[in-house]
């Protein structure tokens, strides 16, 4: 598949649909491959997002996104459950 006429989420989601999901977020200094790629000092604050997926108990996907800490905000709206 080339993907042009849909993405690749949403072409993996038709197939594999999730039953579980996972995020990880966590703060790391910037090594120099990151900070090379970011175009940031090595050593500057970095968060990172890490989200997997599973379809029951098999992975469906594992991607890591790493962002310098000042160009990221981390936001999540609650609401209560109607039970």
């Amino acid at each position: 598949e080339e993907f042009h006429a849909v993405a690749p989420g949403p072409w993996l989601i038709a197939r594999v649909p999730w039953s579980a999901a996972e995020h990880r977020i966590r703060a790391v200094a910037a090594d120099r491959h990151i900070a090379a790629a970011l175009d940031i000092e090595a050593g500057a604050p970095c968060l990172v997002v890490e989200r997997r997926t599973w379809s029951a108990e098999h992975p469906v996907t594992h991607v890591r996104f790493t962002y310098a800490a000042e160009s990221h905000t981390l936001v999540a709206r609650f609401t209560p459950s109607q039970g």
